[in-house]
Order: structure tokens, then C-alpha cells, then sequence
């Protein structure tokens, strides 16, 4: 049986700060905001498309953290418990916008380029001069993914740009493994046809689905 100590020891950061501020550490939960105030600020932004909604929805789930942590079971599973509650809110502000195309048009430059970085052209480098094509292909990713089933669209969103893995995903959806990837599979298949509609230039590689 592990002592109390080697148990606080074996925590990850999130479950101890969690544990901190249930026993009236208030500091606690300000650091876990800290902590992932950028992550689903991001991670809602790429949903609803618009920075100020992003904010107030993010305040929505911290809120929401605040008040419903202690019915979380499994401390140690917090990151899928707010990227679930985050998820939950922006698929209600998407029914509320339903018919409304959402694209936000300036996503962080380092995950843009590497969700899109499949679509480049192989072995080149682009230059200056290429930086507006670079533009108009991550516009067409983001405007492309808009026109895929929104269970399809989630999971590319969680892997492509937050960087999710397989297992954190099927956490957060409650999902096997299995279909999780099997989603992604084929939502990189309808979003190659969608691309090569729009001519871009190289489509996505559905079987590298790595774990």
C-alpha cells in the first residue's frame, strides 16, 4: 500500500492542485486556471470562431470547474473532464448557431502550420512570396473541416490542433479507442475529397494514426 506520502507524490500537478483547493487552498485553483486557460481558450476558439465568444465561454467553463469539481470521481482524470466541459459548451453555442458558418481566421501560427502541414507540397520549403498561398491553404483546411460531420470534425480538432492523443480523445468523448480513430480515418478521408475540390495542392494520409 503506498503511503500518503508517495501517493501525493505519484499525482500529476493537476490532481494535486485539484486536491489543494477542495481542502480550501483557494491559490490552488487560481494556478489551475493559469494552467489551462490558454489550452481551452484555444481549444474553444477553434469551434466557435470568434475571440470574444472564445472568452466568455471559456469563463463559462471555468465557472463551471468552480463548482462541479468535487463531483469529479477521478481527480486524476481533470484534463478530460474540462476538455469534456469545454466540448459540451461549444457544441451548445454551435446549435445556437446553427446555418452560421464559423471560421476563425487567425488560429495560432505554430499548430496551424503543423495541422496543415500535411497538405504542403512534399520536400519544399515555402518562401516569402508563398506566405499568402500558405494563408489561403489554412483557410481552406479551416473553411474544409467546417463541412465535415461535426463527431468527425471534434476528433481532428482534438488530435490536429490541441494535440489530444487517441486515449485522451476517447476519454473525453466516451468513446473505445477504436471509434475515435476510426472517425478520424474517415473524417481525413472526407476532408481530402473536400481539399481536392478546393485544389489544394497535397491531401492528408488517413492511415498515419498514431496513438
Amino acid at each position: 500500500m503506498k503511503s500518503e506520502k508517495n501517493a501525493r507524490e505519484s499525482m500529476t500537478e493537476d490532481e494535486a492542485l485539484v486536491h489543494r483547493f477542495l481542502a480550501g487552498e483557494t491559490e490552488a485553483f487560481s494556478q489551475l486556471v493559469r494552467n489551462w486557460q490558454r489550452p481551452i481558450y484555444n481549444f474553444i476558439y477553434r469551434f466557435v470562431g470568434e475571440r470574444e465568444e472564445a472568452r466568455d465561454i471559456s469563463q463559462e467553463v471555468f465557472t463551471t470547474v468552480f463548482r462541479k469539481v468535487r463531483e469529479l470521481r477521478e481527480k486524476s482524470r481533470f484534463s478530460a473532464w474540462i476538455y469534456k466541459i469545454a466540448l459540451n459548451q461549444c457544441r451548445l453555442r454551435r446549435r445556437e448557431l446553427k446555418g452560421k458558418t464559423t471560421v476563425p481566421l487567425d488560429a495560432s501560427p505554430e499548430n496551424t502550420a503543423t495541422a496543415i502541414g500535411r497538405f504542403d507540397p512534399p520536400d519544399r520549403k515555402p518562401g516569402p512570396e508563398e506566405q499568402l498561398s500558405r494563408e489561403e491553404v489554412a483557410l481552406a483546411v479551416r473553411t474544409a473541416l467546417e463541412t465535415l460531420p461535426s463527431n468527425q470534425r471534434d476528433v481532428i480538432v482534438m488530435k490536429e490542433y490541441q494535440g489530444l492523443k487517441f486515449h485522451e480523445i476517447a476519454e473525453v468523448l466516451d468513446c473505445p479507442i477504436s471509434t475515435i480513430k476510426s472517425r478520424m480515418y474517415f473524417g481525413l478521408q472526407a476532408l481530402e475529397k473536400e481539399l481536392r475540390r478546393r485544389r489544394v495542392v497535397r491531401a492528408p494520409e488517413p492511415g498515419d494514426l498514431r496513438s
